[in-house]
């Protein structure tokens, strides 16, 4: 692996780490096939329905109401994880980068421990 090729997974991964995973979704209709094709078109994606998808996504989490409290939990995320790969390395480590790897995995394992128990009572306590 080489340099770009690490460049470009921190480009596509620059929280967390790089894994990509694919999300199949099935649309029966023809009609809805042509809708989601324009739609895309619209948005300028040339009939990638599925970066369009993630741009709907992207957009219903940033805008919903009921999302307030997800995007609280994650913008602490967030700023966890930032803030444990910027940390300063000692200059006796060997593998600055891979210290900051490190760093982050754990920081991103902490958060997701923290924001599952955080999200999920936040839905005991709406829908109960």
């Amino acid at each position: 692996m080489g340099w770009e090729h690490t460049a470009r997974q921190k480009k596509l991964a620059p929280y967390g780490e790089y894994r990509p995973e694919s999300y199949r979704v099935v649309v029966h209709d023809t009609f809805l096939h042509y809708r989601l094709r324009m739609a895309a078109l619209v948005l300028g994606y040339s009939s990638n329905i599925p970066g369009f998808l993630l741009t709907c996504v992207e957009y219903v989490i940033a805008q919903h109401r009921d999302f307030k409290v997800f995007r609280r939990v994650f913008r602490k995320g967030f700023q966890e994880i930032q803030a444990a790969s910027e940390a300063p390395v000692p200059p006796n480590v060997r593998e600055p980068e891979g210290e900051r790897d490190h760093r982050r995995r754990a920081a991103l394992e902490r958060f997701c421990k923290w924001a599952d128990s955080t999200l999920w009572e936040e839905i005991r306590r709406e829908r109960g």
